[in-house]
Parts: structure tokens; sequence; C-alpha cells
């Protein structure tokens, strides 16, 4: 899933996960040093609430940013399993 590759690289490359509802679409800004390292957009309603639960108030940084950067493989086996069992259903 692209998404959650892309998600892996910026998390390599920023310190700071900010993210946004923008109708039916969630948008996240990766920061690092106060500038913007990248920006999308995803549609996948499971990754979305996923890491609206990492995050508090739509924004992940310090030590949570941190944890889920040094567990981003768990992250990812959890939204995949989640999205497993969403298409089973």
């Amino acid at each position: 899933m692209k998404e959650l590759e892309r998600i892996q690289n910026a998390l390599r490359h920023s310190n700071t996960l900010v993210i946004k509802d923008k109708e039916k679409k969630v948008e996240c800004s990766f920061i690092k040093e106060g500038l913007v390292y990248d920006n999308f957009q995803i549609e996948n309603k499971v990754l979305a609430s996923a890491l609206h639960e990492t995050s508090l108030n739509g924004i992940v940084e310090g030590l949570n940013f941190e944890r889920l950067k040094n567990t981003y493989d768990w992250f990812a086996l959890r939204v995949k399993s989640r999205m497993l069992l969403d298409a089973l259903k």
C-alpha cells in the first residue's frame, strides 16, 4: 500500500505530524524544524482512523512521534489487519 510507504518515508525525515480532516479525506503534513517536509491526503478510512488514534488533537509530536516512528511496523500491521477484517466482513 503506497500510503503506508509514503508515511514511513516521511516519518524518517520529519519530527512532527499534523492531521487535518478535509471533507472525506485526511490531510497529513509532516514537519521538520518548522518547515513542511511532505504533505498529502489519505482516503483510506482505516488508516485515517489509526492515525487519529495516535494523535492528540490532530498533532503527533515528541514522545508520541518517536513511538510511532520506532514502532511503525506494528502500526502498519495493525492497519493492514483492520483492512483485511473489513474486507472479509
